[in-house]
């Protein structure tokens, strides 16, 4: 009965339409179940309903047939003699479906969507039946050959009939059981050949370490051969290699034990570039390390770049402009020279060059012109009180006619680019810097020379004098150029003595021209037989007078009137100042009339115009 009932809502296939093919497995088989037959399952059951049977005939009548205004008395009457069974076919024989059916099928129906879903599902479900009715006769049929009567219990009417029970059957496979002889022989067989095995790969292994270390070693020895190879040509150009200790920051790889266990810091080849061995002062000492670099070549690195370097350091080069004065404060300056970086550069530089020299010899070149600038900016600092204004990178120094600044350009600056326009004082503003130069090489020259001097013993009662280790090179600019302007003063003077004197104007110029007679620095160490037996003066060098930091003297002696008149110029060293020494002479009497020291021109006039109008009267 319960078969019976399972078989009427879900019409199984009975066993004669199960052909085991890829229909039956995917479920697409038409015998199986599909909402049609569903439908007329339960119209049948509806109408069998005997609890409510008027409702139930209706309702199953309506869903069977449609609806009742649809039926007419040609439908009923092919009912009745058909038994029932032709009110649903077409005139081609074909089953008419439902009106309920066909709204469902409809794709404008609300419920479409829903027949779509459950026809899915019951294919799902149709194709999972088929499967596991095939893999149930499968298991029943290999179990009939031990239990025949246990495997037909769930073996299908169809397999029954075409299949004998039995004749699906398996065995089981028992391992040939071996000797213990042979056990041990194979496990030795296996032991030998799994180290074997691992001899094979230490063996691989060993041989690619060969192989990675000999390619390492060839790789290194290629490099050294690149690295001592450049370190030669450095070697031939010239330069001073040194050994320095290794940085801070390559200590930890440098660092070697001694016999006794103590960590000793390597020492590491470098080249001195810069002038720490000329006798500079200067805070870089101008070395970099031959290091070696990714594929052997030298890298150059400078070594411990300190804060102050980063200040004063890079590739800049010093420029010197003059400016004319202009005749009141509210006008600009008139630039009348200009020094030629670009020269400079191109005569200095070597460009379009990589090589380890060639970075040292612009290296080299550019610590000088820091050194240079950084000289100049110190000692300008402690002449403010000469008219100096020291700003950022530039130095300002007003003469009494002209105006010299001192500039900190960098390479990449248009100025440094281009040739300097063509004005008047361009050799003037070349001579400048070419001056500063030569001063800081002497300078540096003479703290080399100190190191030569015993060092002399220090007594209690005496007070060892602090020696001034900063360069002098703006101060013989103030001092000379101040000095050669009170001699044209002097001449202005006298020439002015003269007119007053009543002198005709060109009498005074013939005899300022004529009869005056400057010596100019008589103080000249070149000129001095206590320098001229000194191995210091050789082929009368002109520094010389700058070097020893010696105040220049001049004379000015004018013979007339009867009288001789001497005009010493005497400048001071550490203040710049100019005192006069005035001294008057009869000729015929060799009395001195006047002999004084003034500290201004005017008071040098007043008492030479008393003294020719008096000596005029007598």
């Amino acid at each position: 009965m319960h078969e019976s009932n399972y078989r009427a809502n879900y019409p199984i296939l009975e066993p004669t339409y199960l052909r085991f093919n890829s229909s039956l497995i995917e479920g697409r088989h038409k015998d199986l179940p599909n909402p049609y037959y569903k439908l007329k399952d339960d119209t049948l059951k509806q109408r069998t309903d005997y609890a409510h049977p008027t409702a139930n005939v209706v309702r199953s009548i309506v869903n069977e047939y449609g609806k009742f205004g649809t039926l007419t008395e040609e439908k009923l009457e092919e009912l009745i003699h058909s038994g029932g069974d032709s009110i649903g076919k077409t005139e081609n024989g074909d089953t008419e479906m439902p009106q309920n059916e066909a709204q469902a099928q409809d794709p404008k129906s609300s419920n479409h969507e829903f027949y779509l879903k459950r026809e899915e599902m019951l294919k799902h479900v149709r194709k999972a039946l088929g499967t596991s009715t095939w893999s149930l006769d499968f298991i029943s049929l290999l179990i009939s050959s031990a239990r025949p009567a246990t495997g037909s219990s769930s073996l299908s009417p169809h397999i029954k009939q075409s299949l004998k029970l039995g004749s699906l059957s398996c065995d089981r496979i028992n391992p040939r059981v071996l000797s213990r002889q042979h056990v041990e022989s194979k496990k030795q067989e296996d032991a030998a050949k799994i180290g074997h095995g691992w001899k094979v790969q230490s063996l691989q292994k060993a041989s690619e370490y060969i192989k990675n270390a000999t390619s390492k070693i060839r790789d290194d020895l290629k490099k050294e051969k690149i690295y001592w190879k450049e370190v030669m040509e450095v070697l031939a150009a010239n330069e001073l290699i040194t050994t320095v200790i290794a940085p801070i920051e390559q200590s930890s790889k440098t660092n070697i034990l001694s016999s006794q266990g103590i960590a000793v810091q390597k020492r590491i080849l470098a080249v001195r570039y810069g002038y720490a061995d000329s006798g500079s002062n200067y805070f870089d000492s101008g070395l970099a390390l031959l290091k070696k670099g990714k594929y052997g070549h030298l890298e150059f690195q400078k070594l411990n770049i300190n804060e102050r370097e980063k200040a004063w350091g890079g590739e800049y080069v010093v420029s010197v402009k003059i400016f004319q004065r202009p005749p009141s404060s509210t006008e600009m300056p008139k630039l009348i020279g200009q020094s030629n970086l670009y020269k400079i550069l191109n005569d200095a530089l070597i460009v379009n060059d990589d090589s380890f020299v060639s970075k040292v010899n612009n290296y080299r070149f550019f610590i000088f012109e820091n050194e240079l600038f950084w000289h100049l900016m110190k000692e300008a600092s402690s002449l403010v009180s000469h008219k100096i204004q020291v700003l950022d990178t530039k130095i300002v120094i007003e003469l009494y006619d002209h105006i010299i600044q001192i500039d900190k350009v960098d390479v990449d600056d248009e100025s440094a680019k281009n040739p300097p326009p063509n004005l008047e004082n361009n050799k003037k503003a070349d001579n400048l810097l070419l001056f500063f130069k030569i001063l800081l090489c002497a300078n540096n020259f003479k703290n080399l020379e100190k190191h030569k001097v015993p060092p002399v013993a220090m007594r209690n009662d005496s007070n060892s004098r602090k020696t001034n280790k900063n360069a002098v090179l703006i101060k013989p600019i103030i001092m000379y150029s101040g000095h050669n302007r009170m001699i044209g003063k002097m001449k202005k003077i006298l020439n002015k003595v003269l007119l007053d004197v009543n002198v005709q104007s060109a009498e005074a110029e013939r005899i300022i021209q004529d009869e005056l007679i400057i010596k100019q620095y008589v103080n000249d160490p070149n000129e001095l037989q206590q320098f001229k037996t000194s191995r210091r003066c050789y082929n009368n060098d002109p520094f010389l007078k700058v070097c020893t930091r010696m105040a220049p003297t001049s004379l000015l002696i004018l013979k007339n009137f009867g009288l001789k008149i001497w005009i010493e110029l005497v400048s001071n060293y550490s203040t710049l100042h100019i005192s006069i020494n005035l001294k008057v002479l009869n000729v015929e009497s060799e009395k001195i009339i006047v002999q004084s020291k003034f500290a201004t021109k005017h008071d040098v006039y007043n008492c030479l115009l008393w003294i020719l109008k008096d000596f005029r009267d007598i």
